[in-house]
């Protein structure tokens, strides 16, 4: 009887030879099921109309992707084939993958502007006008390709003042994209810099690949100072010129964008003062007219006259002042004597003076009720004319009102 082997010892021997007997391969299938891990691998099957085989990409290497997998995507994947012991499953274990149909570089490409543009990167709200007359612009390329030569020529014959500070950098090649994003930052914490010009010459797409990666995108799009994107030629468009406040064809074409021309500046400035002059001519003449008419008019042949009737005329004005200010005081006074008198009407000592006394208890309050008082209190009463000092005999109580005074027969029978 042969030897018996577990489940684990098999699946290993298995193993064992995959990993012995296969080299590495290429795969080519349409992506399904596909599963970016939280850990960072990525799961996902390959198939095609006859099978399919499951697939792993470790993030060690799918971070080297310029594209996200996604289900649908055909692709070649390069890698080994192994076996997942646990599951007992062989699978591919991806190194590489590449989409079919449109480069790689293409397909990163799209995905990285369609997530740009829904964060709003894009958005013409966002992008800052360009300083009319800059004093300083720095520019970040590299400091020996042909862009900056005509960078600096077109700025030095379109306006010689303009201060030029270069911050080089590498524009292809690992890396490259992260020093043209230091070089903006740098610009930014430099200071008294009004405008940037970012680019570089021409080239293929892998050439221009360092304004197409996301750190340079989000650079442009975080800088305080207001950015010219000229990267290769007319025909080529990256994710730096689509964030940038403008997008130059060329670097030559940015240059004339940063800057106006002074020649024609001096044109526009002698066409304006000509402008200025002739409409100054033209008041001129309006105020010669005007001082002419004023000179031979009646106010300057007779100022006495116009004097005197001024003077006549501000006396009629005072006088119908003062007669609108007597009316008013007039009735002013009829009212304040109208309240006079019915402010004596009511005061108290006209009440006193009908034949009505006011009543005070020794500590001086006034008595309004007959229970106040005991029999022998000493009291205060207040005339009209004088008062009297009394002693109190007996208290008698209030008299009822007619509704109790009805209570009062009804109870009693009457």
């Amino acid at each position: 009887m042969q030897q018996r082997l577990s489940v684990t010892e098999a699946t290993a021997l298995v193993k064992e030879c995959m990993d012995e007997g296969l080299a590495p391969l290429w795969v080519e299938g349409e992506i399904s099921n596909f599963v970016a891990h939280s850990s960072g691998h990525f799961y996902f099957s390959l198939k095609d109309a006859g099978a399919q085989l499951r697939c792993v990409m470790f993030r060690s290497a799918n971070r080297r992707l310029r594209f996200v997998p996604a289900d649908g995507t055909h692709t070649a994947a390069f890698g080994r084939i192994g076996v997942y012991a646990r599951g007992g499953q062989y699978q591919l274990i991806v190194e590489r993958l590449l989409p079919l149909g449109e480069g790689e570089l293409q397909l990163a490409f799209e995905a990285l502007k369609a997530r740009l543009a829904a964060e709003g990167l894009f958005d013409p709200e966002r992008k800052r006008r360009l300083p009319a007359i800059p004093r300083t612009v720095g520019v970040v390329t590299s400091p020996t390709g042909a862009a900056i030569r005509d960078i600096v020529r077109v700025l030095r014959r379109r306006w010689p003042p303009v201060h030029i500070l270069l911050r080089p950098v590498r524009v292809q090649g690992e890396g490259a994209a992260e020093e043209i994003a230091a070089g903006i930052a740098d610009f930014g914490r430099l200071g008294g810099v009004d405008l940037l010009i970012v680019g570089r010459g021409g080239g293929s797409l892998e050439d221009l690949w360092a304004f197409n990666e996301e750190i340079t995108a989000r650079a442009i799009a975080a800088s305080a100072i207001p950015i010219i994107s000229a990267v290769g030629h007319e025909i080529d468009h990256t994710i730096a010129d689509l964030v940038a406040d403008q997008r130059a064809p060329t670097p030559s074409t940015a240059a004339e964008i940063a800057v106006p021309d002074a020649r024609e500046c001096l044109t526009t400035t002698g066409q304006q003062w000509s402008r200025c002059r002739a409409a100054m001519d033209r008041k001129l003449g309006e105020v010669r007219l005007r001082l002419e008419a004023a000179r031979t008019g009646r106010a300057l042949i007779s100022p006495l006259d116009r004097l005197r009737q001024e003077s006549q005329r501000a006396d009629e004005l005072v006088h119908r002042s003062r007669q609108a200010l007597d009316r008013s005081l007039a009735s002013l006074s009829e009212r304040a004597a109208q309240v006079a008198a019915r402010i004596e009407a009511l005061a108290p000592i006209r009440v006193l003076d009908r034949g009505f006394a006011l009543c005070f208890d020794a500590a001086g309050r006034l008595l309004n009720s007959a229970g106040g008082v005991e029999v022998g209190d000493a009291i205060r009463v207040e005339l009209g004319e004088g008062g009297l000092r009394c002693r109190v005999e007996g208290v008698e109580p209030s008299a009822p009102v007619i509704g109790d005074a009805r209570e009062a027969d009804e109870r009693s029978g009457m």
